[in-house]
């Protein structure tokens, strides 16, 4: 353990030299982001520490840095506006958000688990594995519970919640103490015997028992879940948000926002902290509405509210009963109607009962309008899973006619994209919880795939017997198109669709890395083209957009799989070479670019003749930066303008070294 500690004092004032002597004091702007420390906040802090140096060497004009933060000197600190950002679990982000303004930026991807990206968490229950008395969830009635704080996601509300549903009020029938930060306070109470049960989030115990802090089997789990793999008591949540304070500027957080989603999937910087990366920010509104149904600050207050609002916000519940209700009394409609025939013959009161009828079909048919004329597709099936009916919005997302599915089942719309595993994974919800939701890639009847926001929920009789599945979803296809759309206008030059600065620097210093984990080297160039500016004042910039695009062309030709290449500016290029012993080694890839550029091009008739000036910069010898390799590799370009254009100078510091001051 003493060990333990030594080794965290020795990375936090690791991580705090390597901050301070590659930021200069002068003339940054101080970044501050608040996390919450769930372990201690010695670990927090050096797990949390590399995403600060990240930032700031991404983003030059701020100075980031990390404060780990219990719950309550995060509130205060967000009252008192001395968060810049804030990153936190869901339910408390929920709560910074209503009080405080904050607005989510990403969402966590935890780490690799079982060759899973977790983007979501759950709460556990635990107890000792000797207690015979705590089996289930009713055996929690009277017992000592401790957990994190009320405001706990993963370590007090989802648990409280799942207990809710069962019939079980904690508030009212068991005695609960809350420990602050972090989750270990909980493990180690319930393991010395001081309370009976205990609240903590996924992972916790798994990572306890990893750091030899605890025995995992001398713990137990209430109310287990399958198909996670870690201990699990409750449903999935998203996992926690980075989000940016009202009073942070809007260019900051955009600009840190493009940092979290550019930084690569499993680098060393995540590793540090246990997770895989960062996603565009996933939907909280599911954990709000369990704030609000809980009553959880700050909705302890019941909210005013109209009609109005109860339409507007479940309006998709209330589009899935009438579902229900127009299935139900469809079936029910022939029965109804020899009914209607029987009431006929025995009723003294033949024109009421007539009446009462016709009242009954008028309103079959108004809820059958509803059912037929809704924009979102409706299937439904019976038990076996075979359609009895879909509406006309299904056969127009679809492209099949209504008697084709009847009879059939939903397999029959399967794309091929997804795995066995997911439609386990999405059947257990169904058994489990009764409903499914989520983003689906289906074909229609063209064979075209298109994707849908799907919700699936079982109708069950009095008895509990499901009778039938209902289905409910809308096209989202064009959604992610502009998604993926506006990631490739931010990372690709427009022209060319070649990398354009920003992507090239994040390719780059994967290339540099690779080249320092191999102990090889790596060329950067800076390639600007000769007499392109005649060729714009001769033929017009439509001619030479069609010469840089056929530049573009020739030189992807003349690279390897492991080179990469990007359009920087008007008529610049840059140009890695990765696996390189010396500089010899690139003179012939040099070479072959300065030929294929030296050959004509032709455009609409004009046969047009430009060349290349091209300056090189090598890795390590010559810079570990990037930027200061490319400016090495600039001004060694402006030497081969100056010895006549067209060949290649490589960069010499002592002669060259007062071009890049």
């Amino acid at each position: 353990m003493l060990f333990r500690y030594v080794l965290i004092l020795f990375f936090t004032a690791f991580y705090t030299v390597i901050v301070a002597a590659s930021v200069p004091d002068t003339g940054k702007k101080e970044a501050v982001i608040g996390v919450l420390a769930f372990r201690s906040k010695a670990d927090t802090l050096t797990e949390w520490q590399p995403l600060a140096i990240y930032l700031n060497s991404k983003i030059p004009s701020h100075h980031f840095s990390i404060r780990p933060l219990s719950y309550a000197e995060f509130n205060e600190a967000a009252a008192s506006d001395k968060l810049d950002f804030m990153f936190s679990n869901p339910e408390h982000y929920i709560y910074l958000s209503a009080k405080f303004g904050a607005s989510r930026m990403a969402t966590l991807i935890r780490a690799n688990v079982g060759d899973r990206e977790l983007t979501e968490f759950g709460g556990v229950i635990i107890a000792r594995s000797d207690r015979k008395d705590i089996q289930q969830l009713n055996d929690l009635k009277g017992k000592e519970i401790v957990a994190v704080d009320e405001l706990s996601l993963g370590g007090y509300l989802a648990q409280r919640a799942v207990l809710q549903e069962n019939g079980i009020d904690i508030t009212k029938e068991s005695t609960i103490q809350y420990t602050d930060m972090p989750h270990d306070k909980v493990v180690y109470i319930v393991e010395s015997g001081s309370a009976d049960v205990g609240f903590i989030r996924t992972g916790v115990l798994e990572k306890m028992a990893k750091e030899g802090k605890i025995n995992y089997h001398d713990f137990k789990i209430i109310h287990p879940m399958r198909n996670f793999p870690q201990a699990l008591s409750t449903p999935l949540y998203p996992e926690w948000p980075f989000a940016a304070s009202k009073h942070t500027e809007r260019v900051l957080a955009n600009q840190v926002g493009v940092a979290l989603l550019n930084l690569p999937y499993g680098s060393e910087i995540t590793k540090s902290a246990g997770y895989y990366g960062w996603n565009i920010p996933l939907t909280y509104e599911g954990i709000r509405t369990l704030m609000q149904t809980l009553r959880i600050k700050p909705y302890d207050a019941a909210p005013a509210f109209s009609l109005q609002d109860v339409i507007q916000k479940y309006a998709l519940v209330v589009i899935l009963l009438l579902s229900v209700v127009i299935t139900l009394l469809i079936f029910l409609t022939t029965g109804m109607r020899h009914l209607a025939n029987t009431l006929r013959l025995k009723s003294d009161s033949l024109e009421k009962q007539i009446s009462i009828v016709q009242e009954t079909e008028k309103y079959l048919r108004r809820a059958a309008n509803v059912f037929h004329n809704s924009r979102e597709g409706i299937i439904i099936t019976d038990p076996q899973k075979v359609i009895i009916d879909v509406n006309e919005a299904f056969c127009e997302l679809t492209g099949y006619d209504r008697d084709e599915v009847i009879g059939q089942k939903p397999i029959l719309l399967r794309s091929g994209m997804h795995d066995k595993q997911f439609y386990e994974k999405l059947d257990d919800a169904i058994v489990t919880h009764g409903s499914w939701r989520g983003e689906i890639w289906n074909r229609k009847k063209s064979g075209e795939r298109y994707a849908e926001f799907l919700r699936i929920d079982a109708v069950r009789d009095g008895e509990g017997a499901i009778e039938n599945y209902i289905g409910i979803f809308s096209d989202i296809t064009e959604h992610l198109k502009r998604q993926e759309q506006l990631h490739h206008m931010a990372n690709y030059d427009p022209l060319t669709n070649l990398p354009n600065r920003h992507l090239f620097m994040t390719l780059a210093e994967q290339i540099l890395s690779f080249s320092k984990r191999k102990n090889t080297k790596a060329v950067i160039s800076f390639l600007d083209l000769d007499g392109f500016k005649q060729v714009n004042d001769l033929y017009g910039h439509a001619i030479g957009d069609r010469v840089l695009k056929e530049v573009a062309d020739r030189l992807g030709k003349q690279l390897r799989q492991s080179d990469a290449i990007a359009r920087i500016g008007g008529d610049e290029f840059v140009v890695i070479f990765s696996d390189i012993d010396t500089l010899e080694d690139v003179q012939p890839l040099f070479e072959r670019m300065l030929k294929t550029l030296k050959e004509p091009f032709s455009v609409n008739e004009n046969v047009i003749t430009i060349g290349a000036s091209i300056g090189a910069s090598l890795y390590p010898d010559h810079g570990e930066e990037v930027e200061m390799l490319v400016r090495h590799a600039d001004a060694a370009m402006y030497r081969s303008k100056e010895n006549g254009r067209n060949q290649v100078t490589y960069f010499d510091q002592e002669k060259m070294g007062r071009d890049v001051l």
